[in-house]
């Protein structure tokens, strides 16, 4: 029969919290690009200027997911859920990333954790993928 079992649930409102962690992370990086292109961009150089400031856009977008990746990397490590601070960096990174071949099998109690962390990865991502399309877009209309 159905057996409840309440450790997807605690998984679940781990989760809840280190996401809720990684959006602030994430809002405070996005403005973060924000302020970079007002600064950097400019339509007198517009053509060099482009290019550095999507190499500039891009470079706070992944240093913000690897401080995310820290995030949920110290989680593992602190609760002992995995034994070294280089085990649960690869761990994170590889779960954040959503390749997901570590070789590292959680404790069956906290197996769950890591498609809770792909998943938001995935919402973070996303995030990213709009403020760089918002960028392009606003790069390209100058051209019309």
């Amino acid at each position: 029969m159905f057996e409840v079992d309440f450790r997807y649930l605690e998984q679940f409102l781990i989760a809840l919290g280190l996401m809720s962690l990684t959006v602030l992370i994430n809002s405070v990086g996005m403005n973060w690009v924000r302020l970079y292109y007002r600064r950097f961009w400019s339509r007198e150089a517009r053509y060099r200027s482009r290019r550095m400031v999507m190499v500039g856009i891009a470079a706070i977008m992944l240093a913000v997911h690897c401080v995310e990746v820290l995030v949920w990397a110290l989680f593992f490590f602190l609760r002992g859920i995995v034994p070294t601070w280089l085990s649960a960096m690869y761990y994170s990174l590889a779960s954040y990333s959503t390749l997901g071949e570590s070789n590292i099998a959680l404790p069956d109690h906290w197996r769950g954790l890591g498609g809770f962390e792909a998943m938001n990865a995935m919402l973070m991502f996303g995030w990213s993928t709009a403020i760089l399309a918002t960028v392009v877009m606003k790069l390209h209309s100058l051209d019309e």
